[in-house]
């Protein structure tokens, strides 16, 4: 092998190194640390990376996590963050999850398609509604950091942001009631975010739905959320279809 091909090869070992377990390589971190792509195909040829699909490769013996390929979209410009059931999972709240959450549930308004190999590898629950009025940068979004302050890490919905999204999905894909058992064990949600949060949603549903269960659950946070500060719509019941129809009163009256 050439001294040429000598360092190209030092330069990706330390380059995959570097990257977090479960987490694919991307095109655009290739470029970054000097691989293009004509290299990185050659290191395919070669057994160095599995092709994944167009923009992403496989490290040979790693096994992809739903935090990793996550990590992997956000790192190659798809604007979907981890939220609703996967976020309070990741964020240890796994023990008030019922068994069968490994859908992987990714929020990105404006995000209409994921790659075919990440579909053919998990289930995955895609969500572009409008919970907020938002389109800019994982970074700007409200009640979405980082996992961790590992710079490669993912971007994940808070507890407060992650509750409103999985109010959102019901009835069409979430159950009323494991949304209740999920929220009961969120017994230390932070009142300013929460009422940041319910300000800036832009569904009169989710707010009023967040409102009842949390009255039935007595939530601690709802004894530091001020209503009056909350648009929750005309004075009208809003009528939740399902199963039983539930009837979602305005908080203010």
């Amino acid at each position: 092998m050439s001294t040429d091909g000598l360092h190209s090869g030092e330069i990706l070992k330390r380059a995959l190194f570097d990257l977090p377990s479960g987490m694919p390589v991307t095109t655009r971190y290739l470029k970054e640390v000097g691989i293009s792509r004509q290299l990185a195909h050659r290191y395919v040829q070669s057994g160095w990376l599995q092709q994944l699909g167009y923009g992403y490769f496989l490290r040979p013996g790693d096994h992809l996590t739903e935090k990793g390929v996550a990590a992997a979209l956000q790192a190659n410009g798809v604007k979907v963050h981890i939220g609703g059931k996967s976020a309070l999972a990741l964020k240890g709240f796994s023990h008030f999850l019922r068994l069968g959450g490994e859908t992987l549930y990714l929020f990105g308004r404006g995000t209409r398609t994921l790659p075919k190999w990440l579909l053919a590898q998990f289930k995955v629950n895609l969500s572009n509604a409008a919970l907020f009025n938002e389109w800019q940068d994982l970074e700007g979004r409200l009640g979405v950091s980082r996992l961790d302050h590992d710079p490669e890490a993912p971007f994940a919905s808070e507890p407060e942001r992650a509750a409103l999204e999985l109010l959102d999905l019901i009835p069409k894909r979430q159950t009323l009631e494991e949304a209740g058992f999920i929220l009961e064990g969120l017994q230390a949600l932070r009142s300013g975010k929460m009422t940041d949060l319910l300000k800036a949603c832009r569904k009169v549903k989710v707010k009023r739905l967040f409102w009842h269960v949390a009255e039935e659950l007595d939530l601690p946070v709802l004894r530091k959320v001020n209503p009056a500060e909350i648009d929750f719509g005309s004075k009208s019941a809003y009528i939740l279809q399902g199963e039983n129809n539930l009837v979602l009163r305005n908080p203010n009256g």
